[in-house]
């Protein structure tokens, strides 16, 4: 398990998440789309919820998401919709990854 404190600034990880949580355009993400890097976030779900359990490596419940496709690797379908519609996204990293979802 990591620890609680994320970050120097005394953050616990909900508060850092919610902190980070940004809109981006997709052509800001594509590099990180082109190293496997982005993950997908159903939008019922929450943002900040799925980022404390990827950062707690809750395993159970990543794989229940995973399964249902909630949570999901980009795959080239979804990057071709965002760019053509020059997508903004809801961005939050959670290191190596980076969560993205549809505004």
């Amino acid at each position: 398990m990591q620890s609680e404190e994320i970050s120097d600034e005394g953050l616990t990880p909900k508060q850092y998440f919610e902190k980070e949580l940004a809109e981006i355009s997709f052509q800001e993400l594509q590099k990180f789309f082109a190293k496997g890097m982005l993950i997908k976030v159903a939008g019922h779900l929450d943002m900040v919820d799925v980022a404390l359990q990827i950062h707690a490596d809750n395993t159970v419940q990543i794989k229940q998401w995973m399964d249902s496709l909630e949570v999901q690797r980009v795959e080239d379908e979804h990057a071709k919709v965002w760019v053509e519609s020059r997508s903004l996204l809801k961005a939050v990293t959670v290191a190596p990854w980076v969560l993205v979802q549809d505004t």
